[in-house]
């Protein structure tokens, strides 16, 4: 597999030593929404691998395919209008088998068991989650029976250790609670013990602390990584906040309008970064002590529409540094430093 605009391939790995850890691999995911007024390319060739037991961060702009990208992973696109038109997602099992999600059937029991066992995720919210007619015990319990060869009173067992591993207090009796009897921050704590009762090999979390104050984002985070060790799993975390990611993530990858535009060890996107939209959003951040004539330099003008056929860059009608190639030709997705990847005519 070539790099142009491709994310780091299993050869690229190999040279770093790390090809046995990669645990998961999209190449050239395209997930398209046809609707009558067009086809909305939600996810238009997305490139990225996630390494076992790492964490990978995935930020961007509301709208920019995060979701969908990794909902297309759990096969969670309603169809129609949605469909995977294009691309492999690949599974790298502990046994050496190699899965290609892509090709199994949305409703065969392969898919169901991956679901839950092998990939599990955290929703944005999990008020709409969760199911408010059923006691948050049980919910945690009927995914035990359906992955584990455990009894009735087993997976019940296994529900409230879970839930007293999240750090609920009382397990015991939050079992028997419904969703609405919980604050937000508990049912974040449900998703995720729902999330983590069969051992997942990875664990995407969708926005896991949005509608969180400061102090339960915090929780959330720590116990994340706590959870992260016990359970030996990779994170794929999903969000806007990029001292979120600062905080958890081994590498970061930065989507818009449907696609990597940077890919990178989290201290190099930080410290060093290659896209110019990578920078507008890191000096979109608010920071404490900023002096007054380094205020936020906002991003201007609006993401292009997922429907529009676009020449050349997608960012080339906001971007500052723009050429005249920026317009023509497309650029290509290539390594620029060990590990640091970046789709960008600047660095071309």
């Amino acid at each position: 597999m070539t790099l142009s605009r491709q994310a780091p391939s299993r050869a690229a790995a190999k040279e770093n030593g790390d090809a046995d850890d990669t645990i998961l691999e999209l190449r050239d995911l395209k997930t398209y929404f046809f609707l009558e007024r067009g086809v909305v390319k939600a996810v238009d060739g997305v490139n990225v691998s996630v390494g076992r037991r790492k964490t990978l961060g995935v930020v961007g702009e509301s709208g920019c395919g995060k979701s969908v990208t990794f909902r297309s992973v759990m096969r969670l696109i309603q169809s129609p209008p949605g469909k995977i038109v294009e691309g492999e997602i690949l599974l790298h099992r502990k046994d050496g088998e190699t899965v290609d999600i892509v090709k199994l059937d949305p409703g065969s029991r392969q898919l169901r068991d991956i679901r839950g066992a092998e990939i599990a995720m955290i929703f944005q919210e999990p008020m709409t989650s969760l199911n408010p007619l059923h006691p948050v015990g049980k919910q945690i319990s009927e995914s035990v029976l359906l992955h584990q060869n455990l009894t009735r009173r087993a997976a019940l067992e296994r529900a409230e250790e879970m839930l007293n591993r999240v750090h609920i207090a009382d397990p015991d009796r939050r079992i028997s609670e419904y969703p609405h009897q919980l604050s937000g921050g508990m049912r974040q704590r449900v998703m995720i013990a729902l999330a983590l009762s069969c051992n997942p090999s990875i664990l995407i979390a969708d926005e896991p602390t949005t509608a969180l104050d400061v102090t339960v984002q915090a929780q959330i985070l720590d116990l994340m990584r706590e959870l992260q060790d016990d359970f030996d799993s990779a994170i794929v975390l999903i969000t806007h906040n990029l001292g979120v990611v600062s905080q958890m993530a081994d590498h970061v990858a930065v989507m818009y309008l449907g696609r990597v535009v940077e890919y990178a060890p989290v201290s190099e996107i930080y410290h060093n970064p290659k896209h110019p939209y990578t920078i507008g959003l890191l000096n979109s951040v608010p920071v404490l002590g900023r002096k007054e004539e380094n205020r936020l330099v906002p991003i201007t003008g609006m993401v292009p529409s997922p429907m529009e056929e676009i020449r050349g860059c997608a960012f080339a009608e906001r971007c500052p540094e723009a050429m005249e190639i920026c317009w023509e030709q497309p650029p290509e997705f290539n390594e620029h430093e060990p590990g640091h990847y970046a789709a960008c005519w600047l660095h071309d």
